[in-house]
């Protein structure tokens, strides 16, 4: 006989650095139920009897399983996306690229010396072919991989001065593509690492993610003495935070 539903509900647990949405689904069962799908949802039932405590204290016990699941899935999610922009994209005027938080259009114009320039509302490429698709991509490319590194170490560097009070050093700037956050710290190595994807987005969150990464080399957790400081040091940063989550699917 099939299990008698009560109800389901939304809900969010942090585990590691990963915000997991998870639905919680009341049924007459016995045990505490963990199923995730293709996509990477996230899903549990459970008696209306077991508290969230003890449902929530389960999922850290299996969050190693649910981490590396959800991380495949994003990931996987990423691949497709990659593969349908890259067949998209021709590099041509009037196509849009993101960088900090615009649509800029792309304008070409031939030839030489070959570069990418960004203006105001446009990305200029010079180039010698521009009916050479591969060519362009690979200039944006070097280029974008400059551009990243130009912004992030700059905004390092000025979120850096508000932690000298507290003896935190400069730390090692790495950039990488990464598939469920925005940003990590490895306080010991003394080493932030950030999504390369930033670079699409407000100069605004990229400050937001440096701050939250930099707070972490004093308060290596989520805690409330972590969230305070957050607080202290940028007020806004829940709405920071909001605006960043709503255009994580730029292009």
């Amino acid at each position: 006989m099939a299990a008698r539903v009560y109800g389901s509900e939304m809900r969010v647990i942090v585990l590691g650095d990963m915000e997991i949405r998870y639905e919680l689904t009341r049924k007459s069962v016995k045990n505490v139920n963990l199923r995730i799908d293709a996509a990477g949802n996230v899903k549990v039932s459970a008696s209306r009897r077991v508290p969230v405590d003890h449902i929530e204290g389960f999922m850290r016990r299996k969050q190693a399983l649910i981490v590396t699941a959800v991380s495949r899935a994003a990931e996987n999610s990423r691949r497709q996306q990659e593969r349908r922009m890259q067949a998209e994209r021709q590099y041509v005027d009037g196509e849009q690229l993101a960088i900090l938080g615009k649509k800029r259009a792309v304008r070409v114009l031939q030839g030489r010396p070959e570069c990418v320039v960004l203006e105001e509302d446009t990305i200029c490429f010079r180039v010698k072919d521009p009916q050479d698709t591969r060519h362009k991509e690979l200039m944006y490319e070097k280029w974008l991989k400059a551009y990243q590194r130009e912004i992030y170490e700059e905004t390092a560097r000025q979120v850096h001065g508000r932690f000298r009070q507290w003896g935190v050093d400069y730390p090692e700037i790495r950039i990488r593509r990464m598939t469920s956050r925005w940003g990590s710290c490895q306080p010991y190595k003394g080493v932030v690492t950030l999504n390369s994807r930033l670079i699409e987005t407000p100069a605004c969150c990229i400050e937001y993610v440096v701050t939250h990464e930099f707070c972490h080399f004093i308060h290596p957790d989520h805690s409330k003495a972590f969230h305070a400081l957050m607080t202290r040091l940028m007020p806004d940063w829940k709405i920071r935070k909001q605006q960043l989550n709503s255009i994580s699917e730029w292009n």
